[in-house]
Order: structure tokens, then sequence, then C-alpha cells
């Protein structure tokens, strides 16, 4: 057995629905806030580690330059050169002599090094053994140069850069720094005029000076540097020096065909997964990584996004006690106008709903239109005591009764729209003039009435279209004095200032409406023209068709209760007047519609 479908009432359902729907738009309105940050957020992150590894690179790429250049002017200087062959040669030469060939050695490699205090020394070295130098040690270097670490390295670059770290005691102590500072030299052979090599020039920093902004980026996040030559020989840090050993990142990005940009990496000796950014450097030719554990990565990501999910969170509170209200407010009117229809008497009395206005479009139109209902009731009632008058006259006030709703409709309409855009002194002054109007087309008296009456009544509708439309909306009269007692069929030119309104309204404002009255050539002639949409081409041809049918057949089409404003006027003059009678309508050149009633002008009309 299925359980029983339980029943809610109208709030508990408004109030899920409410809540619903708006936590639904929180929901995807938050993930897409969340989604453009997060993604803004990271490219940023990633930006931020990119440029830190560039401005290390460029850093490092920039005394590397300083030192190569330095190199390169040394072995540029043939007297440099020669005056080092011929020291070091040692090839009939007095001791005086070898003095002022060591001191013209040595001021050259002193004014070549310029005044870069930060490149610490400057050697030359012959092939087979001894060399010179200055910088932090001043003197003969006797060392077999082949047995020097650095001397097969450099001897497979063939003039090429070569570079190795390392600590010289010796220099350290003539200078006075730590006896184990680590140096970085930059190494290149050079060659006699017929190519043949003849020596090799070495210039030197400091370790932790050239590579000071690796040591200590500049940056918030907690970055692990790393830098290889162009084989990815790791030469920061010092694989001699430090103690931990770090991941090949060189190796990692080179099977990832990743020269440059990012990507993520599982570190397999700390067992983490890790953000990468490599740089290229464009003149050493090296390589430095940034690499950044994804925790750190993604925790100052997350941690600037926190604020959506709270700002969402504190939005469906509101929207929880929002959809309580408003809940409320529409369940509260239908639920009293449920009981008073569930309480209503069967005493014969129309007792119609006394309910304030609840600012809900609908339901204050059912409440109307339960208020409508109950007052047909009672007039249906009401016109079973009343006898039907002459055909004429049936047609005519029946016509006549087909335009009262319409502009009951219109009316309470324009008031709902006032009410809700908050015109108070202007509704009440509106409801004045609808009760005045109400009471002239209600009147079932007579079907006819005199121009000054119906302009009377007309001029207080477009009042109440004024004061709904203020600046928007104009309208001018322009009526000849001898047309005001002249009879015509009551609300003609009612509906026809109605109408127009009405089409006016959904054009772009300002609206103007202009009403004429005059006497051509032995006619009257009443006009109602505005600046609207003018006639659409399928109603006007289905108009004149029907018009024509009348006149022709004398046949009336069935009353219907919209869409037969212009056909009403038409026939109610038919019916008056019979064929003596002028009807006109069509579009204006300048654009707006046009309407025009007639007939004979007699002075005793």
């Amino acid at each position: 057995m299925f359980a029983r479908h339980q029943k809610k009432s109208i709030q508990t359902i408004l109030f899920y629905r409410f809540l619903s729907v708006t936590a639904s738009l929180l929901i995807a309105i938050s993930a897409i806030v969340y989604l453009i940050q997060y993604t803004k957020m990271y490219k940023n992150m990633e930006n931020d580690i990119i440029r830190t590894s560039s401005s290390i690179g460029s850093a490092i790429d920039l005394q590397i330059s300083q030192m190569d250049t330095v190199c390169l002017n040394v072995i540029n200087s043939t007297s440099v050169k020669n005056t080092f062959a011929d020291w070091i040669s040692n090839k009939n030469t007095s001791a005086y002599e070898r003095r002022q060939q060591q001191n013209q050695l040595s001021n050259s490699l002193i004014s070549i090094r310029g005044i870069d205090t930060s490149i610490r020394q400057v050697n030359l070295y012959s092939m087979e053994a001894g060399g010179y130098g200055v910088g932090n040690y001043y003197g003969r270097l006797s060392a077999d140069t082949s047995d020097l670490s650095w001397y097969k390295g450099a001897i497979e670059k063939d003039g090429y850069r070569f570079f190795q770290a390392g600590r010289h005691p010796l220099r350290s102590r003539h200078s006075g720094t730590e006896a184990d500072r680590l140096y970085f030299s930059l190494y290149r052979m050079y060659f006699d005029n017929y190519h043949n090599p003849a020596g090799f020039v070495e210039v030197s920093k400091y370790y932790d000076k050239l590579f000071a902004e690796a040591i200590s980026p500049t940056t918030a996040f907690k970055i692990d540097i790393t830098v290889y030559d162009d084989n990815g020989r790791q030469i920061y840090p010092d694989p001699a020096s430090d103690g931990e050993k770090r991941f090949d990142y060189f190796t990692e990005l080179s099977l990832r065909k990743l020269s440059s940009g990012s990507t993520h990496i599982y570190n397999h000796i700390k067992h983490q997964q890790e953000f990468v950014a490599v740089c290229p450097l464009k003149y050493s030719g090296f390589t430095v990584a940034a690499a950044i554990n994804n925790t750190n990565f993604y925790i100052p990501i997350l941690a600037s996004l926190m604020w959506i999910p709270l700002l969402a969170l504190s939005l469906f509170v509101v929207c929880y006690f929002v959809a309580g209200f408003l809940s409320r407010r529409i369940a509260q009117p239908l639920t009293e106008m449920h009981q008073f229809l569930s309480q209503s008497d069967s005493a014969g009395t129309f007792r119609q709903i006394d309910l304030k206005d609840s600012g809900v479009i609908e339901i204050d139109r059912l409440r109307d239109s339960l208020n409508s209902s109950i007052r047909a009731q009672e007039a249906a009632t009401e016109s079973l005591l009343v006898m039907k008058e002459s055909e004429i006259q049936a047609h005519m006030l029946a016509l006549q009764a087909q335009m009262n709703p319409h502009f009951l409709y219109n009316s309470l309409n324009t008031i709902s729209a006032m009410a809700e855009e908050g015109m108070t002194e202007e509704v009440a002054s509106m409801c004045q003039d609808i009760t005045s109007i109400l009471r002239y087309i209600s009147s079932d008296k007579e079907s006819v009435s005199t121009v000054e009456e119906e302009l009377e009544h007309c001029s207080l509708y477009l009042n109440c279209m004024k004061m709904r439309f203020k600046d928007k909306f104009t309208y001018e009269f322009d009526i000849d004095d001898d047309l005001l007692e002249m009879k015509i069929p009551k609300l003609c030119i009612q509906l026809l200032i109605e109408n127009s309104v009405k089409f006016v309204s959904k054009t772009a404002p300002p609206w103007h409406i202009r009403i004429e009255g005059y006497i051509d050539a032995g006619q009257w002639l009443i006009s109602v023209k505005d600046n609207g949409p003018g006639f659409d081409p399928d109603v006007d041809r289905h108009l004149r068709s029907q018009m024509d049918e009348i006149l022709k057949y004398s046949r009336l089409p069935s009353l219907e209760l919209d869409g037969m404003g212009i056909l009403n006027i038409f026939i109610r003059f038919y019916l008056l007047f019979g064929h003596s009678f002028l009807f006109q309508f069509g579009n204006l050149p300048e654009g707006g519609a046009f309407v025009i009633v007639g007939g004979r002008f007699h002075e005793k009309d």
C-alpha cells in the first residue's frame, strides 16, 4: 500500500518553493563566482611564482654576463696574453724584467676587472703548469693545470664557458674571509694565432653573492629554488655542500618536454605533489626551477575564497526569513477569501469581499474578479425584473454594455499600476473621476448623449491617464461650439479615446492624442488621432470586410466582449443613423492612427 499523499497548506508550499528556488540560485551563483575567483587566484599565484623564478634567473644571468665579459676581455687582450706567455715561460729575462712583466700583468688584469668588486678573482693559467691571479689572491699559481678539477670540463668545452663551484682556502685566507667559503667560477680556454690551445681564464664570484636571489627569494611563499646548467648538472644548491638530496626537476621536465612555463610534479623524494615553474636563462643557458608544495600553493587560494561560502550562507539565512514573510503575505489574503466564501449565507444578499490590497496583482485581481462576479450575479438577478426595450434600443444598450467592463478592467488595471508605484494621491483623485465616468456609462436611460456631455467625461478619463503617465502623455481638444449640443451615440468618443490610449501606450513615449470636431461642407466630423503604432494591415482588412458586410446585408455580427471597439461604434452609428453617416479610419502619413465619425449637419440637431 502506498502512503497517502499528505496535503499541505499554500503557505507551506510557497515557503519551500521560495526557499528551494533561492537556495538553487544561491548555489549556482556561488559556484560560478567561486569558479571565476578560483581561476583568477590560481592564475595570479602561478604568475607570481613564474615571476619569482624569472626574477631570480635574470639576476643570475646578469652576474654570469658580467663574469663572461671580464673573461672575454682578458682573452681578447693580446698584450695580456703575450705578457703572460713571456712571464710564464721565463725565457732570457732578468729578475727585474720578470717583476716588470708581473706588475704589467697585474695592472692589466685589475684594469679589465674594473670597479666591479663582486668579481673576487681573475686567474690566467698555462696549458701545462702555473698561472697568475689577481683579486682575493695576488701572485703566482704553481699547481699543475692538468691536475685541477675543472681542467677536463674546460677542455671539453673547447673555448666555450664552463662553470664549477668550489672552495679555495688560499684565496679566502688572503682576503680575510672564511676559509671554506664557496666560489663560483667561469672558465674559458683561449687559443694562439694558429688556434692551438694556449691557456685558460678563470673569473670567480662568491657563490652566496651570485645566488643571493635564489637563497632569499623576494616572495611570501616558501619556494625551493634549483638551478641547472645547460647539461642538466645541478649548480645550485651545490650538490657537494647540500646535505639534502634534491629531486631532479631537470630530467622530469625534459621528459615532459617542458622548457618553460609551469606544471604539477610528484616529488618521490619528499612524497608530495609540487607546483613547479621553470625559467630558461637566455645568456647563461641555465635553467631555474621554482617548486612549491601543493598544500602551500592551494591554501592561500582557498583561504582568500572563504568569503564566498560565508556570504552564500548569510544570504541563505536572509532568504529563509524572506521566504517565510512572502509566503505568509501571499497565503493570508487567499485564506481570508476562502473563509469568506465558505461562510457566505444563502439569504439572497450579495455581500462583497471586503479585503484590502495585498500588493500582489494576481490576488487583488482575484478579489476584484470575485466581487465583479458577485455584482454580476446581483445585476443578473435584477435584470430579470426589467422588460426588454425595442430592438434598436436593445442593440444599442448591448453594444454600450460591451464597453462597460472594457472600461472598468482598463481603469482597474491603471489604478493597480499606480498603486504599485505609490501614487496614492493620484489614485484617490482618479477614483473620483472614474466614479463620475462610471455613473455616466452605467446610466441606461438613453443610448445617446450630447457631444458636450460626452467630451466632459472624455476629459475626466484623459485627466486620469495624464495622472497615470504624467509628462509622457499629452492630449488636446479642438471642438467647434456648434457641435456641443448635437446628439451622438453614447460613449462613442470615449471608446475611441480609450482604444487610442491602449495602443499608443504600447510604443515609446511621448504619447499624444488629439480630438477635433468641426463642420465641413455641410457635414459634422469628429476625429480622434494619435501617434501610436497605427492599424495592423490584417486588422484593417478584417474590419473593413465586416463593415462592408453589415452595410450590404444589414446583418450584425454576434457580440463579443473583446476585440469589437471600432466595430462597436460603427454598429451603433449604423443603428442610429442607418446608411447616412460617415465612418473612416486608417493610418496617418507621419505615423499613428485616426478614426473619423460624422454625418449630415442640421441646425435643429
